[in-house]
């Protein structure tokens, strides 16, 4: 009897190996895990070498499928296990779950069962300061810091967040004088209650002095220029948040492909004056981009953008835009742009300008220039101030019943006022923003006692706020604004109305469709509109997503005027392929609930928002 089933289970264990090793080589076609609560599916594939590869990356982007390996697969499992480790789940259990084979096609789909546990979670922390280093009271230190710790009593422990910490104490430090600060940790472990306290233990050394600062590598920018942007002094207590501010503060100068900013600490002799090296690369004084496409929007479209660094000296810069599309047949923009203007986070621009718009609510040709002063708060928020003054011609349709008695098709007005903006925006990345907001206001004065043609205030916000879950990115954006005339005529220049509707907007209409018409049909604008718009990104292969969106918006001619029983709705969806440059979209745009209108398609560069 003990003979059979030991033959049995045999015979079950050579039957189980046959059918791993009968995998061997088949690709891997897809990767499942179950269980995982705390890392997303993207995180655990960043630390495999196991890799998913779908029949459009092999198709298109040719990538080599990943071949099934059982030898491979342990690695694998251990590399999941010791990730999640270091975030803290000491008692995690992974495992390989089942194989869904294809014997036809020879592929395979892996699942990988994952067994959290409980998490160690951190206990007390604390601050160890030598008693001899003066002159730190500990206690109020820790009281200022502990708040900005990755790590905080009851908060899951992780490596990652331990080692920020560190980093940040040691910063805290060294911000303070003390150039040799060195940080360690002490772990107290308790695996009955899942607690681990921690001490950072802090070595500071001597208080330190910045010493000589040593410029190199600057050939057409002249060294007393360079020290005038120093954040820092000789002879003054060491602090390295301003050697960071300084190297930021040459980057903001524009003038640089690389800063390095690096005292001359010496931990052998931990001299108490720290020299300071400074290595500079000039950027190229003159450099140039050129460009095309084509969108739905403005067709054929070309541009020519050229700088000149240092002209005719110092931080100045002269910028020439050339460009020329559907929307903008032609448009040349001459830019002089001064930095350090009243301050280190102040520029000011000269920008004369020359454009013509052919919108599909009006067409204008429009020279004039404009001087913004702009202020970088912080790296998040910069406000802005214009002065403008621009002369337009309007090219008007016959019949406009706004410009009665009029004998020239052509409408000459001037324009002169203020434009007060501000920003704050933390949103990343760039060109696909994945987490933070993007929040921006406006309030333009045209007229009163600037002098023009007309007198009217424009206001307008746009708010914007991104949210990552898994692999799903979550987009949401508000707009709205409302302009008031001072006028008997109540006239607004049909530049400055809103319009609502196109590829970046309301896409289940054409671009500035939603909102009042003339008689002839096309666009009048408005002084009031309201947009809102959602969006689900999603990726699917390589550098392809899928989008779907929903959004609402309207233009009403009245100012200050929103009636929300009259907005516009669409849905859609499209497609994403990302480029340097930003993202390559395909949009279709549903109208809803308007049997008269028919979708709306759009191709274009770039985020709808």
């Amino acid at each position: 009897m003990c003979y059979r089933i030991s033959a049995f289970t045999l015979l079950i264990f050579l039957a189980g190996t046959f059918y791993l090793s009968a995998q061997e080589n088949y690709e891997v076609r897809k990767l499942t895990f179950t269980g995982n609560k705390t890392l997303t599916k993207s995180v655990l594939l960043e630390n495999m070498a196991m890799e998913e590869v779908s029949w459009p990356e092999k198709l298109v982007f040719k990538r080599e499928p990943y071949l099934y390996s059982q030898e491979l697969l342990a690695p694998d499992l251990d590399r999941v296990k010791r990730i999640y480790q270091s975030k803290g789940f000491l008692h995690v259990q992974v495992s390989l779950d089942r194989l869904n084979v294809n014997h036809k096609k020879q592929t395979v789909k892996v699942w990988i069962a994952i067994v959290e546990g409980e998490p160690v979670t951190a206990g007390n922390l604390s601050l160890d300061v030598p008693v001899e280093t003066q002159p730190i009271h500990t206690d109020s230190l820790w009281q200022k810091i502990s708040g900005k710790l990755e790590m905080k009593k009851g908060s899951r422990f992780s490596d990652s967040g331990l080692q920020k910490d560190v980093l940040f104490i040691e910063e805290v430090f060294k911000s303070m004088g003390y150039a040799y600060t060195s940080v360690d940790y002490h772990l107290t472990l308790k695996p009955e209650e899942l607690l681990t306290d921690i001490q950072f233990r802090v070595n500071p050394g001597p208080l330190t002095y910045f010493g000589e600062t040593r410029l190199s590598g600057n050939k057409h920018v002249t060294s007393r220029f360079l020290h005038k942007q120093l954040k820092y002094q000789e002879g003054k207590l060491y602090d390295q948040s301003l050697l960071n501010k300084t190297r930021q503060n040459f980057y903001n100068l524009q003038l640089f492909r690389i800063v390095s900013v690096l005292p001359e600490r010496d931990p052998g002799s931990r001299e108490q004056t720290i020299p300071v090296n400074i290595y500079l690369e000039e950027a190229p004084r003159v450099t140039s981009r050129f460009g095309a496409g084509y969108g739905t929007e403005d067709k054929f479209r070309t541009f020519l953008d050229v700088n000149l660094r240092g002209f005719p000296g110092g931080a100045r810069r002269v910028n020439l835009y050339l460009k020329h599309s559907d929307l903008e047949p032609y448009a040349a923009r001459l830019r002089w742009i001064q930095p350090l203007f009243l301050g280190s986070n102040s520029t000011i621009s000269v920008n004369p300008f020359l454009v013509r718009n052919r919108e599909p609510g009006y067409d204008t040709r429009t020279y004039g220039v404009n001087m913004p002063v702009t202020y970088q708060f912080n790296s998040s928020t910069t406000g802005k101030i214009t002065y403008y003054l621009e002369d337009v011609k309007q090219f008007i349709e016959p019949g406009d019943a706004e410009f009665l008695n009029r004998e020239s098709n052509k409408y000459l007005y001037s324009k002169s006022g203020v434009l007060l903006s501000a920003v704050f925006n933390n949103s990343s990345p760039v060109f696909s923003p994945e987490k933070g907001m993007n929040l921006s206001v406006g309030y333009k004065i045209n007229g009163s006692v600037f002098g023009s043609d007309f007198n009217y205030s424009r206001l307008w916000a746009d708010f914007r706020t991104y949210q990552k879950v898994i692999d799903v990115v979550f987009a949401f954006r508000l707009s709205a604004g409302g302009i008031h005339s001072a006028d008997s005529s109540r006239f607004i220049p049909v530049e400055d109305r809103f319009y609502s509707g196109g590829s970046n907007s309301i896409r289940g209409w054409n671009r500035s469709e939603l909102g009042p018409k003339r008689e002839s049909g096309t666009p009048l604008g408005g002084k009031s509109f309201f947009e809102s718009n959602a969006e689900i990104r999603y990726p699917i292969a390589g550098r392809f997503s899928l989008v779907a969106f929903f959004e609402a918006g309207n233009v009403w001619e009245k100012s200050y005027t929103y009636n929300l029983n009259q907005l516009g709705y669409s849905a859609g969806s499209g497609f994403r392929f990302e480029t340097p440059i930003g993202p390559v979209r395909f949009d279709v745009g549903f109208p809803l609930w308007n049997k008269k209108k028919n979708p709306q398609f759009f191709i274009s560069v770039g985020q709808a928002f």
